[in-house]
């Protein structure tokens, strides 16, 4: 799949931007102090929805309010995808996982997850597995949701 520039990330779908609207959006970003914002590589690589950007992000409310700060007021996975959602206007959608009591992404713009395909998230090539909320990173970092199949 060729990658190309978040600028220009919506791939053309039969000649249009695809650009679907989905339930969930993040919410607005509060003032996060300077020393609590950081700078990372994200990358999105889905089918149809693919692209790598730098984007700055910090602990913030995400989905209905809650905070996402790793517990630790550290910038997460979760928040520099909705850092990136919100200054690029792509839409994410997201469900609670009781379990680790974090948002799963389901969907990022016009790539869904499906009973063979799920979007995981990987901080410098490591697999998150307790959720995106819980995975704090730094700056350099880099950041990937990837719509993977399920194993």
């Amino acid at each position: 799949m060729k990658k190309i520039t978040l600028a220009v990330l919506r791939k053309l779908a039969l000649g249009t931007a695809a650009a679907l609207t989905f339930g969930l959006t993040f919410g607005t970003a509060p003032a996060a102090t300077a020393a609590a914002l950081v700078r990372v590589a994200l990358e999105i690589d889905g089918k149809d929805f693919s692209g790598t950007i730098l984007i700055t992000t910090g602990p913030r409310p995400v989905i209905d309010g809650m905070l996402c700060d790793a517990d630790s007021n550290s910038a997460t996975a979760t928040t520099a995808l909705a850092d990136a959602s919100d200054k690029f206007e792509f839409n994410v959608q997201a469900t609670f996982d009781e379990s680790l009591k974090d948002f799963v992404v389901t969907a990022i713009d016009v790539d869904e997850a499906d009973s063979a395909h799920q979007w995981n998230i990987y901080v410098n090539d490591v697999l998150v597995t307790n959720g995106g909320c819980h995975a704090a990173i730094q700056e350099g970092d880099r950041v990937k949701f990837t719509l993977e199949p399920i194993e």
